[in-house]
């Protein structure tokens, strides 16, 4: 059986400041728990916007 994490994010000090900061920890959190599978769908799905970012 597999056993479940729990992701806590950081409390933010400043919300609006902080939500880009708290949405890249959730990101981060689910890719380190993502399948090898899963992952490389993630990174085909982010390379579609790297021309709009570069």
């Amino acid at each position: 059986m597999t056993e479940q994490t729990t992701i806590h994010p950081q409390d933010p000090a400043i919300p609006k400041q902080d939500a880009f900061i708290l949405e890249l920890q959730r990101l981060l959190a689910c890719y380190q728990l993502a399948t090898e599978d899963d992952r490389r769908i993630v990174w085909s799905a982010l390379n579609k916007y790297v021309d709009k970012i570069i």
